[in-house]
């Protein structure tokens, strides 16, 4: 955080200040931070409200690990200064606004319904070739989580690459407008949170709100494959440059704004072209953009990485980040922890960790990938969530993808990823033909716990098989992901490999 007196802070949340003036330079909101992470920090304690929780009850706690100062709503029996508001969460995000108007460094904002925290890891990956940068930790990316990452800024940061999520709209208009990005993404939509949003196009809407905090100099990337892509061309004034990982490259007309200014018009596409796979299921391909062409490495798997590189490449070429530098940037983008992480297991059984998050898009592009390893291939899935009234309809749609894929078989935990199992052995029912040209049989099962599912998956985990694992955070798969590993150590720890072969002959 750039420093700022406490009084200057009280000003501008129109609070008051109770105490002592003093400059802070570090703000923090969990009471239970460990005193050695304050150490040499002039820290704000900012004490949230929730309905089950309230920091206030803290606040004289934090003044023995160091905290300077504090943010309430109403004065504690506290020896530091407090700064009175009415609202402390939104005096957080207030506070994240100052901060970011302070700033000198350049803000990518990056949305969607999947991929964005992968896209924002490459992005930090390119330009931190080129300054300091940082980075959304995790998955921060709401109206608490965003404000933190704003206020991590300090004079130092010549990039901040900010995820922004949402689950209603109106969430990414109100982080956004906190942000005011150089750079603004909507990476694509699909069906996610729809409890929240009604449908696909409430989902665009939401998203869309990012497009409207770009500063007046900044730069729109649309995803030209997205079927909201015109739509999202209708809400953008600014520059705007699109990305295609199936469209020639070069300049476009965009015909979607004629009134707009002649530097508008033509509008930057950037492509893939020579896409190929290689044995790890990495992917290579040539960069096209403005003419310019340079050879991509990829290590991240799944053809749906490609449109994600294309993605951060597109956000770097706004900040007129050289191609080359893009080039080596995306060869070392580091790999999130469950999005597709490949564990090999001692007996050479291959599971993919996909395990972060899920909607239907991602679960697609999941199937898609395990597709392309050899059989046997299992597919494990848990429940996705938020999906509203359409949940029993796109888990159904789920299991018929999967049968079509030719999965070989698929394992389901939790109450609606039973309709996924209704919708694999339906379609197999009514499709009979997708079965004649496998090597297995396909199947499906449903677990009601996930222990009954780890045990049949310990038996199944064998030599040349590939499972791959995914469900919503609230399904937490990642446990089944786990147990695999830790008994594939333990069999090698002991060198009963037999174990973990299932007893096959």
């Amino acid at each position: 955080m750039i420093p700022m007196p406490l009084s200057y802070i009280a000003e501008k949340l129109n609070g008051r200040l109770d105490g002592h003036d003093d400059t802070v330079d570090h703000v923090f909101t969990d009471s239970r931070i460990d005193s050695k992470d304050l150490v040499d920090k002039q820290a704000l304690f900012v004490a949230l409200k929730g309905p089950n929780f309230d920091a206030h009850k803290f606040v004289e706690n934090i003044q023995g690990k160091g905290a300077r100062a504090a943010l309430v709503e109403k004065v504690q029996a506290s020896e530091i200064p407090q700064i009175i508001v009415s609202d402390t969460r939104l005096a957080l995000a207030k506070i994240a606004h100052l901060n970011r108007q302070k700033s000198r460094a350049k803000y990518i904002a990056v949305t969607g319904s999947s991929g964005k925290t992968t896209v924002k890891e490459m992005i930090a990956s390119i330009l931190s070739l080129s300054g300091k940068t940082l980075a959304t930790k995790g998955n921060l990316n709401n109206d608490i989580g965003a404000p933190l990452t704003l206020l991590a800024v300090d004079q130092s940061i010549d990039y901040a690459v900010i995820e922004l999520g949402a689950n209603h709209a109106g969430e990414i208009a109100f982080t956004a407008n906190l942000v005011q990005p150089d750079v603004a993404l909507v990476n694509n939509v699909s069906a996610a949170h729809l409890q929240g949003f009604g449908d696909l196009q409430g989902v665009a809407k939401a998203k869309a709100e990012i497009y409207f905090s770009l500063l007046e100099s900044g730069t729109a990337i649309v995803n030209a494959d997205d079927e909201f892509s015109e739509f999202f061309s209708t809400q953008v004034s600014n520059k705007k440059i699109e990305y295609s990982i199936s469209a020639l490259s070069g300049l476009e007309e965009d015909k979607s704004n004629a009134s707009c200014s002649a530097s508008q018009v033509l509008t930057p596409r950037i492509t893939a072209t020579q896409i190929s796979r290689q044995t790890d299921q990495s992917s290579s391909f040539v960069l096209n953009a403005n003419g310019e062409q340079v050879q991509i490495n990829l290590p991240l798997i799944g053809t749906h990485n490609v449109a994600n590189a294309l993605a951060a490449a597109s956000c770097c070429f706004a900040l007129d980040i050289p191609m080359q530098q893009i080039a080596k940037g995306l060869a070392q983008a580091p790999v999130v922890a469950g999005r597709l992480v490949v564990n090999e297991l001692s007996n050479s059984c291959r599971v993919i960790d996909d395990t972060y998050n899920a909607n239907l898009a991602s679960m697609k592009a999941a199937i898609d990938l395990l597709g392309q390893y050899p059989v046997p291939r299992i597919l494990v899935v848990g429940d996705m969530a938020e999906l509203g009234d359409k949940s029993k309809q796109l888990h159904e749609e789920m299991g018929s993808y999967a049968l079509k894929a030719g999965i070989s078989k698929l394992f389901c935990c939790g109450p609606l990823s039973r309709f996924t199992e209704q919708g694999f052995v339906e379609k197999q029912a009514s499709n009979s033909e997708n079965t004649k040209n496998l090597v297995t049989k396909q199947t499906a099962d449903h677990f009601a716990q996930k222990s009954e599912l780890i045990i049949k998956l310990k038996k199944e985990a064998k030599a040349g098989t590939t499972i791959l694992v995914k469900g919503s955070r609230s399904s937490k798969m990642e446990n089944v992901v786990k147990a695999l590993v830790e008994f594939s150590d333990e069999s090698l720890s002991s060198g009963s490999n037999h174990a973990l072969l299932g007893e096959a002959q």
